[in-house]
């Protein structure tokens, strides 16, 4: 874990690491995971790092909250700020990646807990292994079972309406298709230099989320990928997928979703780290 002192430094730039990794975080109305992300970086954190947390005009109180973790940098957006959810975190990750200082860009959410000591070192050092690769990142974590998985692929409506398009002899619908693998940004590693050369952009486009552009850019660029399984990112981090939504915007739109995420976060939150984080106020300071 890097001292207070350290960490000061390098958000105030009088201390600047070789290897630094600016790990950059959206922020919409969500300090209690917001505090709970933060402090797990800065308890399981060796290497060198930065944290720009982008606040996506909250307008709350909690932009006020995250403010007492000293050794973050932390960046208000006003009202400009994007209304549809997708679109400010993507300006976000935009502001954020021009405000890095690193060499490495990180990109995490506020509902992305880290979990084993030594993780950015060790995620660095699968991507600097391969020197002409620069991003490294995981599809979808998905914590369900194995069987729950398999039942959800069999029943998977768009799944079935390709198949039977095709078995007409009728061209699948582009919404219907399989999103192609890209890194998702819940946590996902890159070659800064690489990213600010090609002048690329977190903005999603029809058929492309968010970083999936990005990404391709590097690729088309001629860079490669270290693609980690949903099991291998799994033991670095936690993410309870969509709880920014539910508790930063009401929540996904439909009642069963709303109730995976609620179990999600009910695992994660009542885990002894979660215990341990947010009662140790001195990893704000």
């Amino acid at each position: 874990m890097l001292n207070s002192n350290t960490l000061i430094a390098i958000r105030d730039g009088h201390e600047m690491p070789e290897d630094l990794a600016s790990l950059v975080i959206p922020h919409y109305r969500t300090p209690d995971l917001a505090r709970l992300c933060v402090r797990a970086i800065r308890r399981l954190t060796d290497h060198p790092y930065e944290v720009i947390v982008v606040d996506n005009y909250s307008a709350d109180g909690s932009v006020e909250a995250l403010a007492e973790v000293q050794w973050i940098r932390l960046i208000r957006r006003g009202p400009e700020s994007e209304d549809e959810a997708v679109y400010a975190h993507a300006t976000a990750m935009d502001i954020g990646t021009r405000a890095a200082r690193g060499r490495w860009l990180v990109s995490l959410h506020t509902d992305t807990i880290v979990r084993r000591e030594g993780w950015l070192a060790a995620l660095i050092h699968r991507l600097r292994e391969q020197p002409n690769a620069a991003a490294l990142g995981a599809g979808k974590l998905d914590t369900d079972p194995p069987w729950y998985r398999a039942m959800k692929r069999l029943w998977d409506t768009h799944r079935m309406k390709t198949l039977l398009r095709r078995l007409a002899g009728r061209s699948p619908l582009a919404r219907h298709e399989p999103t192609p693998w890209y890194p998702r940004s819940y946590c996902s590693l890159y070659r800064l230099e690489a990213v600010r050369e090609l002048g690329l952009s977190w903005q999603p486009a029809v058929g492309h989320p968010t970083g999936d552009l990005l990404y391709r850019g590097l690729v088309d660029a001629g860079y490669g990928t270290v693609r980690l399984s949903p099991e291998e990112m799994h033991q670095y981090v936690e993410h309870a997928a969509h709880a920014t939504a539910l508790l930063g915007r009401g929540g996904l739109g439909h009642w069963r979703g709303d109730q995976k995420v609620r179990r999600a976060l009910r695992r994660i939150m009542g885990s002894d780290l979660a215990r341990q984080l947010a009662s140790d106020d001195s990893l704000d300071r």
